[in-house]
């Protein structure tokens, strides 16, 4: 690291130190985000409160509502469930969330799109298309015509030079909402032309990439991020001075840390890195925590920290091993306290979910097709197991939470099939006296 990268990081971790101040004030949800004017699939939102958001509020503690289908995007359809892939990022100021991932290795869709990227928009309870997916049938007579072609970058754009997301892959827990920049994020992108190694072996990808690889072009961002500018409406993929250090390995999870304006991310291999998200630029801290791969995880917004899992993949727990792991932001470390009674082992990626509910205070956690729990990160306490109802249990679940609404949302489905979202409340809100 340089002079001045050095200087930058000394500064971030300032600004970490800091940050108590704003993360008691993050824990009051607001009620009316900002409008602001947006271009491209996400214009107009946040949407104004359709029938569905009054039987949200009036949900009683620990009850569930079957919200239905979604209302179609009126071109490309329903969002389809997809395996290891139950976070959807949160956008607050759009009032609804990211949903990605491939589902089942390869799957190309019935209408012949491959890997689309939805938004789910609770207001409306619709889902909205930001990306069909690459139409497989066209793709290669798409390359010979420049509709598809590698930019100056070796970046695989359209005719008009716009970034053409392919095959990001399962999302794990590597995609989230920066609310500074109003931009989707996923570190699943390792390379400009895209591709992966469940689409490699298809016909209409080998003829397209062989084509693709004849334009000369060297890929100058590789592992750096792909993200979705939510004002503009269109893809960026960053250049970063240092490249890739993001380093899109599986076993990545990545979060946007509000106090620093950067990105965090870990992995067993080689700890934590923290990031600038513009630049792609970071440092490695090669602070240690949890083993293993495919974390789940959340962000405690008042106190600034990310609870993780145990992972998978990984050594039996030892004796004095707890559950839970804790980084905290502020000082670059990890600790991880005993179990309590009704101790739960937390769920991958693909297991359930685990969700910070900010207006309860409380880590609410899904155990997919079997229960749910409750953490008490101030004093490590467990609720017991609360039961699921019989309809959410089974398939792909894909989830987040709502301050606003004070309630979390999965949306349960098949791998690959279209599905139903379900509203669930821990507690309803103390009135403050």
């Amino acid at each position: 690291m340089n002079v001045s990268m050095a200087g930058k990081w000394v500064l971030v971790a300032a600004v970490l130190c800091s940050a108590a101040a704003w993360a008691a004030e993050s824990a009051t949800p607001t009620t009316s985000p900002e409008r602001v004017e947006r271009k491209g699939a996400l214009a107009g939102l946040p949407s104004q409160p359709g029938p569905t958001i009054e039987k949200i509020r009036a949900l009683g503690d620990n009850e569930w509502l079957n919200l239905g289908r979604p209302a179609p995007d009126p071109k490309w359809g329903q969002g389809r469930g997809r395996a290891w892939s139950f976070r959807m990022a949160y956008a607050p100021d759009l009032r609804g969330a990211f949903l990605v991932g491939e589902g089942p290795h390869g799957f190309v869709k019935p209408d012949g799109r491959f890997d689309d990227i939805f938004f789910y928009d609770l207001n409306a309870h619709r889902w909205i298309c930001i990306f069909p997916g690459v139409n497989v049938g066209t793709f290669v007579e798409d390359i010979k015509k420049g509709e598809l072609k590698l930019n100056v970058d070796g970046q695989l754009v359209d005719k008009d030079g716009g970034i053409v997301p392919l095959a990001t892959g399962h999302s794990y827990l590597r995609q989230i909402y920066d609310t500074d920049l109003r931009k989707w994020v996923t570190s699943c992108y390792v390379s400009g032309i895209g591709g992966n190694m469940w689409c490699a072996p298809a016909a209409w990808y080998k003829e397209g990439y062989a084509l693709l690889n004849k334009q000369g072009k060297v890929d100058k961002n590789p592992n750096n991020f792909l993200c979705f500018d939510t004002v503009t409406g269109v893809f960026e993929r960053p250049a970063g001075k240092k490249r890739g250090w993001v380093s899109c390995e599986r076993s990545e999870a990545l979060f946007y840390l509000p106090t620093a304006k950067a990105y965090w991310t870990y992995s067993s291999a080689w700890g934590v890195r923290i990031g600038d998200g513009a630049t792609c630029q970071g440092m490695v801290t090669k602070t240690k925590g949890p083993p293993g791969i495919d974390f789940g995880a959340c962000y405690d917004s008042k106190r600034d920290r990310i609870y993780m899992s145990g992972g998978i993949y990984r050594p039996a727990y030892g004796k004095d091993e707890g559950y839970v792991y804790i980084y905290d932001v502020k000082t670059n470390a990890w600790s991880n306290p005993p179990n309590k009674e009704n101790a739960i082992e937390l769920p991958s990626s693909a297991g359930g979910g685990i969700h910070y509910d900010s207006v309860n205070d409380r880590v609410v956690v899904f155990r997919a097709n079997d229960y749910v729990s409750a953490y008490d990160p101030e004093t490590g306490a467990w609720t017991e197991k609360l039961p699921l109802p019989g309809g959410v249990r089974h398939g792909c679940w894909h989830g987040f939470y709502s301050p606003e609404v004070n309630a979390h949302f999965i949306f349960r489905a098949g791998d690959g099939s279209e599905g139903v979202v379900w509203a669930y409340r821990y507690k309803r809100a103390v009135e403050k006296k």
